[in-house]
């Protein structure tokens, strides 16, 4: 049906969209994780642990919708 095919293509546009934020996002954070140093380091690398797994999580869902 073409509506289920319309929807499919918004569906790997937006998980193509998200997929670019999520890596310049990740790029952020490590440019953060550079300039920032002492206590708040922590933080910063936690913070760049949870966006790996965003964007882990990101390609699986990738990966799933482009076997449909």
């Amino acid at each position: 049906m073409q509506g289920d095919e319309t929807l499919l293509g918004e569906r790997r546009e937006t998980i193509e969209e998200l997929s670019a934020l999520l890596f310049v996002v990740q790029e952020m954070g490590q440019r953060l994780a550079y300039e920032t140093h002492g206590e708040p380091y922590d933080l910063v690398r936690e913070l760049n642990e949870i966006l790996h797994q965003a964007r882990q999580k990101m390609q699986q869902v990738q990966n799933a919708t482009k076997s449909k």
